[in-house]
């Protein structure tokens, strides 16, 4: 019983120990984050101009003076650039604090928050980068420094230390959290990146002459993305409509009715389509689809084969593999019982599939073309080789743009207004987006109520 009692007092002890380092450890490692403050934190090179600033020069100063081939400004330092250096520094000591008032849990949110920052500062920057090439200044390069690699991997140390003094359970159910609310964050990032970036040229542009403007021309200043949004709702929808019937007409064929020996073969094929990259796709669409468009009777001498037709189709192949894979492990999902209630009422195998199997399975069904809406919206690179990349209003036979596309050719080389307009055509196409997806969820919870009522 002694010796019981001696060997809990040493673990004890020992535990309590390893505690006490793993806090002043944290409390080092905060401190070398505030301090980090004070020494050069990010470097940018302008060409022949170079300057090398500090958390807390960034934090203060105005801007940087760069001088280009025929104009020269103030590059300012963004705003949130500024929030998130002295946030850094701030919730780095508000850990320290925290740990010596023995709050270990509150310390390590702080740390993790004050790692965080180091990102917004990399997403911010690229505003100034922007500024520059509006200068007309093409050799830009920014380094990041030890202090913002330092806050970033010695906060999120720091946090790790502060959770394991809990014990490694707490520590590992943090770790739980934390991986749960990177989508979460990541999503917020996100959003108020492209916010702040796009958001300033729909102002100065107007947001109707923006949304609803019939001409797209960097060159005179025009920035109307109309064209490219009906583009993008056509493409979509038409894919759409000849992709999900299949899909789901496929799903059904492999879950309910495929011999075993033609489901393997089958199924192979549909995850085939899934890892081919979208470049393979466009070639395929390019060198085949286009010529057939092109060639085929009705449509000869009337288009030259890159349209609206061809996006849809190669948007419908590539919608294919999501949705039946997802439709697929629904309608598995599906109790047996299901299909042997309805057959035993003399339903026909048929009757059961359409009234009984996918109307259970309604909601997994739902959220695979809710994924496919979201590849065909997203789809660049294969839509490029094919849709003729022509701001024209849609016509089935005649080339279009989508809103991506419209982004990846152009932003290479645009710069100021121009490079802000690409920007808001990402807020454009982000809130469609969201716009789609809530849509469809809302359209989903709403059937499944009406079902349970």
């Amino acid at each position: 019983m002694l010796q019981a009692t001696l060997t809990n007092e040493r673990a004890e002890h020992k535990r309590a120990t390893a505690n006490r380092i793993k806090k002043i450890i944290a409390v080092a490692l905060g401190a070398v984050i505030a301090l980090s403050f004070f020494f050069p934190y990010i470097r940018f090179v302008f060409k022949d101009s170079v300057y090398a600033l500090s958390g807390l020069q960034l934090a203060t100063v105005r801007g940087m003076r760069v001088a280009g081939p025929q104009m020269s400004g103030l590059v300012t330092i963004p705003l949130l650039t500024r929030i998130a250096v002295i946030a850094g520094v701030a919730l780095a000591l508000l850990g320290i604090v925290l740990l010596l008032l023995r709050k270990p849990v509150l310390a390590g949110t702080a740390y993790i928050l004050a790692g965080i920052t180091p990102l917004i500062v990399l997403i911010t920057t690229s505003n100034i980068q922007t500024a520059v090439t509006s200068l007309n200044i093409s050799e830009i390069s920014v380094q990041y420094l030890w202090p913002f690699l330092g806050t970033l991997f010695l906060g999120i140390i720091s946090a790790v230390l502060c959770l394991w003094t809990q014990g490694t359970e707490r520590l590992a159910e943090s770790i739980f959290k934390v991986a749960s609310c990177v989508s979460v964050g990541s999503v917020v990032v996100i959003t108020i990146y492209i916010l702040v970036t796009g958001a300033p040229a729909i102002a100065q542009i107007g947001l109707g002459e923006f949304l609803f403007g019939r001409e797209w021309a960097a060159s005179s200043e025009k920035f109307g993305i109309l064209a490219l949004i009906l583009s993008s709702i056509a493409g979509t929808a038409g894919a759409i409509l000849l992709g999900v019937p299949i899909g789901i007409l496929t799903a059904v064929f492999l879950s309910e009715t495929a011999r075993p020996g033609v489901a393997k073969l089958v199924r192979p094929a549909v995850e085939l389509l899934a890892g081919i990259p979208s470049v393979i796709y466009g070639f395929f669409g390019m060198l085949v689809i286009v010529p057939a468009i092109r060639t085929f009777p009705p449509f000869q001498g009337n288009t030259t084969g890159d349209s609206l037709l061809a996006a849809i189709l190669i948007l419908a192949i590539m919608v294919l593999p999501t949705i039946v894979n997802v439709s697929e492990t629904a309608l598995h999902a599906v109790p047996i019982s299901y299909r042997e209630a309805s057959l035993a009422l003399g339903a026909t195998p048929t009757t059961t599939i359409f009234k009984v199997t996918i109307p259970a399975a309604k909601s997994g069904i739902l959220a695979g073309v809710i994924l496919g809406v979201g590849r065909a919206i997203g789809e660049t690179m294969a839509v490029i080789m094919v849709a003729g990349n022509v701001p024209n209003m849609p016509s089935l036979l005649g080339p279009v743009r989508f809103l991506t596309t419209g982004i990846a050719m152009e932003m290479s080389y645009s710069s100021g207004l121009h490079r802000q307009a690409l920007f808001a055509i990402g807020l454009v196409l982000f809130v469609f987006i969201m716009i789609v997806n809530i849509s469809f969820t809302y359209i989903s919870k709403k059937g499944v109520q009406m079902d349970a009522e």
